[in-house]
């Protein structure tokens, strides 16, 4: 199985039909082929999206409260620490 990584950001997600065939696009470069899906995919594929919408919301949220205690004590904070992995050259 081959994994790839593709990071979006803000980019549209829409449903875009070519040809009698659904596509599920994902910003510019990925188009996923959605037209034979069954409903329980689409429905797990769903409940990913609800899962990733609430992880984020609890990094906004803790991001917020590691704001709040900062100004509570007089500092101004940045932002939460994050170390990436290192990417090759």
């Amino acid at each position: 199985m081959t994994t790839i990584t593709l990071s979006w950001g803000d980019r549209p997600i829409a449903l875009e039909t070519v040809d009698g065939r659904t596509f599920l696009r994902v910003g510019q470069n990925l188009r996923v082929d959605v037209t034979d899906a069954s409903l329980d995919q689409l429905d797990r594929l769903a409940d990913v999206a609800a899962d990733l919408a609430d992880h984020q919301r609890d990094r906004y949220r803790a991001a917020g409260v590691a704001d709040e205690v900062a100004a509570e004590d007089g500092m101004k904070f940045v932002g939460v620490p994050f170390q990436r992995k290192p990417v090759a050259a």
